[in-house]
């Protein structure tokens, strides 16, 4: 799985919200806009049930809310860059800056697990999320994912 045939331009959104719940809504409301899911409000409340469990912020500035649903039946990555950091009971405590919001199917573990770990690749990375931060555009942000 390449991270540029998801992240695509019309994938990418900047938000204005206060709170983790509104961004996951705005998010979700992105993917009901463009079809990859057959049932917007059971994937949204399974990211929010999941959400609930344990926080999505895996801190360095970053949250990757996600469900994996038998009705989702590709892979897709929604780029959320927030016009103000938010608070999302991250692990390092640091608020959010930047929201991947992953869907998939529940059948596969293994391209999820694949598609996690090359986005964590990247967010390790100071300059990557240096970029990702400063983004002022969807182009910003999909030229850096271009070669992954």
């Amino acid at each position: 799985m390449i991270l540029s045939d998801l992240i695509k331009d019309n994938n990418v959104i900047f938000l204005d919200v206060k709170n983790s719940n509104s961004a996951i809504e705005e998010l979700v409301n992105k993917t009901r806009e463009l079809k990859l899911v057959n049932n917007d409000d059971e994937f949204l409340n399974a990211v929010l049930e999941r959400e609930n469990i344990i926080s999505t912020g895996i801190g360095l500035g970053i949250a990757i809310p996600h469900s994996k649903l038998q009705s989702i039946e590709n892979f897709f990555v929604i780029v959320g860059i927030l016009k103000n950091e938010i608070e999302w009971n991250s692990i390092d405590s640091k608020p959010v800056k930047v929201v991947f919001l992953i869907g998939g199917p529940s059948n596969a573990q293994k391209k999820y697990l694949g598609l996690l770990s090359k986005l964590m690749l990247l967010i390790k990375s100071s300059t990557i999320r240096e970029k990702l931060f400063t983004a002022k555009s969807q182009n910003d942000i999909t030229d850096i994912f271009t070669s992954f």
